[in-house]
C-alpha cells in the first residue's frame, strides 16, 4: 500500500514538473510575441487599398495587446486577444486619433480576425470604428494586416 501511494505521489509530482514545459512547447506556434505589421486600410465595399501604415504589435501571454504605429496622428493601441480555433485568434483594441494640431479627433476600436500561416507569418482582416467625444459612431473602415514575427517568448 505504501509503495502504491508513493508511486502515485511520484507520478503527480512528475506531471506538475513536466506540465509547464509541455505547455510552453505547445505554445511555440501561437501568437505571443512581437510582430512587424504592414497595415493596409481598404475600402470596405471594394477592397481597394486606401493607405498603408506600419506597426509593431505585442501579444502578451496573459491575453493583453499593445501596438504602436508609424504615424503621429494616432496614439498607442491597448487591448486584448484570445484564441479562436486552430491557428486563429481574435483581437480587440482601442487607440486615439488626433487632428493635425494634436487635438482629439476620435477613439478608434479595432476588431481583428487573425490567422497564423504555415510559413510563420500572420494575416488579419479587421474593422475599425471611430467614435467622437460623445461616443457616437462617426466612421467605419476595413484593414488587412500582413505580419512577420520579430521575437517570441522562446527567443
Amino acid at each position: 500500500m505504501k509503495t502504491s501511494l508513493f508511486r502515485i505521489c511520484m507520478v503527480l509530482a512528475l506531471i506538475l514538473v513536466i506540465s509547464p514545459t509541455v505547455l510552453r512547447a505547445q505554445g511555440k506556434g501561437n501568437l505571443e510575441g512581437v510582430w512587424n505589421i504592414t497595415v493596409t486600410v481598404t475600402d470596405c465595399q471594394t477592397g481597394a487599398p486606401i493607405r498603408t501604415v506600419h506597426a509593431l504589435q505585442l501579444f502578451h501571454q496573459d491575453g493583453t495587446f499593445q501596438e504602436t504605429a508609424n504615424t503621429a496622428s494616432r496614439g498607442i493601441s491597448l487591448g486584448v486577444w484570445s484564441p479562436d480555433g486552430a491557428k486563429t485568434y481574435k483581437a480587440n483594441y482601442w487607440f486615439y486619433r488626433y487632428k493635425p494640431d494634436g487635438t482629439f479627433a476620435s477613439l478608434a476600436k479595432a476588431t481583428n480576425n487573425i490567422m497564423l500561416n504555415h510559413d510563420g507569418t500572420l494575416t488579419t482582416a479587421g474593422l475599425i470604428q471611430d467614435f467622437d467625444a460623445t461616443g457616437a459612431l462617426i466612421s467605419t473602415g476595413c484593414v488587412v494586416h500582413q505580419g512577420i514575427r520579430l521575437a517570441s517568448a522562446d527567443q
